[in-house]
């Protein structure tokens, strides 16, 4: 690449980065980022309780990822009216998240670290896309049931069907669980606050913000760690059903040693991260 070419991505990079951050400062992308964060709460909140539901033998339980628990969501009374509200939360959501990595909300940086956590953020974005995408899908079909692990395995197939697909795959599983050292690491010291308009957090919000985000982070920090070492046995055997989403970790852990506490512990954490999405919406830094 010549420099004339150079200076010409270069020039297309920054005019994009320009646009995302005036567009993420929109007063209606702003609305839709904090609606989208309390439906991203609710739909974790539903994935722990019926967590919690299988842990103390409650029948009505199950173990779910987010696809799962659209389709519980679908079943309810009025089922369909929630999904539509998610849908337009998913996608405010969706698009925030782009708009921050390409805007670099965060303040992650040009190092190869923060384009990464960029990366990772433009990737999250895209994911609520495809949630909404399936909450449409259920409303347009009246409730027909989404497999768990849906994303994974559509993920990993497609890219097990690409040249060197197998190491591709491999990477993100050790990428996965590099990120749950890191979930492990913001949340036991409270990194992740830095996110927060920390000034607005009076009287005992910064502590309940804090508990929040210990018990979220570390949860996630486990379930990323065990989506990982899913996904490199995909890689290793070519099998994109071996890849497994937050439902697959659940019920490692369910069918583990001390399964039932663990599976409680592991759910009272995915609850958590939802109640923190909610006080996202409010005191997150949104641009």
């Amino acid at each position: 690449m010549n420099e004339a070419t150079k200076e010409l991505v270069n020039e297309k990079i920054e005019q994009t980065v320009e646009a995302a951050e005036e567009i993420v400062r929109h007063p209606l992308i702003k609305k839709l980022a904090k609606f989208g964060f309390y439906t991203k709460g609710v739909l974790f909140i539903v994935i722990g309780v019926l967590a919690i539901l299988v842990a103390v033998g409650d029948r009505s339980g199950k173990l779910a990822d987010p696809t799962g628990a659209l389709s519980y969501v679908a079943q309810l009374s009025y089922g369909r009216i929630l999904l539509i509200i998610f849908v337009v939360g998913a996608v405010g959501h969706g698009a925030w998240n782009i708009l921050r990595g390409v805007a670099d909300v965060d303040n992650a940086g040009k190092s190869w670290q923060g384009i990464i956590k960029r990366i990772i953020a433009v990737s999250v974005g895209f994911f609520y896309f495809f949630l909404a995408w399936t909450a449409l899908s259920i409303i347009v079909t009246v409730g027909v049931e989404v497999e768990n692990g849906t994303v994974q395995k559509t993920l990993t197939g497609i890219i097990l069907a690409l040249p060197l697909g197998a190491v591709l795959v491999f990477i993100i599983g050790l990428s996965m669980i590099g990120a749950g050292f890191n979930e492990c690491y913001r949340g036991l010291t409270g990194n992740f606050q830095k996110d927060f308009r920390l000034w607005e957090l009076k009287g005992g919000k910064r502590k309940i913000v804090t508990v929040l985000g210990a018990l979220s982070f570390t949860a996630r920090a486990v379930i990323f760690g065990l989506m990982g070492y899913f996904f490199i046995r995909a890689a290793i055997e070519s099998d994109p059903n071996a890849a497994m989403g937050i439902d697959g970790a659940l019920r490692v852990l369910a069918t583990s040693f001390y399964g039932k506490i663990l599976l409680f512990i592991a759910a009272t954490g995915v609850i958590c991260h939802g109640i923190l999405s909610l006080y996202e919406a409010r005191y997150r830094r949104i641009c």
